[in-house]
């Protein structure tokens, strides 16, 4: 007998999705299944949803802010499915599909945890910018899950555990990322992953970038407690699967290899060093230092331009092929955009989010959800 599977989908307030995906899940053909829908401060809204679904969902509500942590943990053992599905309340399952659950059950016939392939609903330019974040987080966990069979982190949007996976990882941890964490430490522990991608969710993306910002630097933060937590292990873990975590860095972080290049190789720095003592003394009225200075400005802009169309070259091949790999769209508008515009700036949040971690380890000021 196929086992039961128990889906949980913590909702903060409400959201617009949650109906249309509690119609889908009740509607899948898989027939052993149970859902628990977690609201913190539910809203008007998530009451009328309550209404049309009492009968046949396990709702659970919280009038103050517990956080998803700790409701998705106090729901686990409220339930008896030997699956968990974890969804995000903001997720679409497409009606193309066949029976999702039924593929969550395929699929976890060899493997202790899945992480489903996810794609973002293209209705805005953030939103396009987004997909091709998803893209490569998908690419990596997919070379994660073919050449190790293990993941060293999760995107909590969509996954599955099994209930013997999670009792003996110990739940989730109160923890920013606590998809990263649960990753980690089923890495360490050498559990079974399985990326899938016969089996997809779409995500709704805000088209706010105020509301994304705020969102980036939770994850931020997220990350650099996740980093220092598991640095020992992340450390390690280079030497010993190079051919998986460089790439999928780069990947990861677009933005990085230029960032690199032009802050630590030495010929860029005694370029720019050069530029500024050539421009002070041409300013000091020495006119004869001008030429050197455009000379020297120009190789600068040069070498520049030349390893951003270089790497920007590498990158749209790579990402396009990817895309079909994985049946995602490509556009090289909005990939140019991302690459330019968005990528750098989640760098530049990333990077001062972790600076802040190390500096404020006790005081990350943030509206976190645990």
């Amino acid at each position: 007998m196929p086992p039961k599977i128990s889906t949980f989908i913590p909702v903060y307030r409400e959201s617009e999705l949650l109906e249309p995906l509690l119609n889908q899940l009740l509607g899948d053909s898989y027939g052993l299944k149970e859902i628990f829908v977690i609201i913190d401060e539910p809203t008007d809204r998530s009451l009328d949803t309550i209404k049309k679904f009492e009968t046949s969902v396990n709702f659970i509500l919280n009038g103050e802010r517990k956080g998803k942590v700790n409701v998705l943990n106090e729901a686990v053992e409220k339930s008896e499915g030997e699956i968990l599905l974890f969804l995000d309340s903001d997720v679409f399952l497409p009606s193309n599909q066949g029976s999702f659950l039924q593929t969550i059950y395929e699929e976890m016939e060899n493997a202790e945890i899945i992480e489903v392939k996810k794609k973002i609903i293209r209705d805005s330019l953030l939103a396009k910018s987004v997909h091709y974040d998803y893209l490569s987080f998908n690419a990596s966990n997919l070379m994660f899950s073919r050449m190790l069979g293990k993941c060293l982190g999760l995107n909590g949007a969509a996954f599955a555990i099994k209930r013997e996976t999670f009792d003996y990882l110990g739940g989730f941890r109160r923890a920013i990322s606590e998809d990263l964490d649960i990753g980690t430490r089923a890495f360490i522990k050498e559990c079974k992953f399985k990326f899938v991608d016969r089996a997809e969710v779409y995500i709704k993306v805000s088209p706010s970038w105020r509301q994304w910002f705020n969102q980036r630097k939770r994850w931020g933060v997220g990350a650099g407690l996740w980093f220092r937590d598991h640095f020992k292990e992340l450390l390690l873990s280079v030497p010993r699967y190079p051919k998986v975590l460089l790439p999928t860095i780069l990947l990861l972080l677009p933005s990085l290899p230029l960032f690199i290049i032009d802050m630590l190789i030495p010929e860029q720095l005694y370029l720019k060093f050069l530029s500024i003592v050539l421009l002070v003394l041409a300013t000091k009225g020495a006119s004869f230092f001008y030429p050197p200075l455009l000379l020297a400005s120009s190789v600068t802009v040069l070498k520049n331009a030349i390893t951003t169309v270089l790497s920007f070259g590498a990158y749209i091949l790579t990402f396009y092929s990817l895309a079909r790999r994985l049946n995602y769209t490509f556009e090289p508008f909005s990939f140019t955009f991302f690459y330019f515009v968005y990528s750098p700036i989640w760098l530049f949040i990333l990077i001062l989010s972790i600076i802040k971690v190390y500096l404020k380890s006790d005081h990350t000021d943030i509206d976190w959800k645990v």
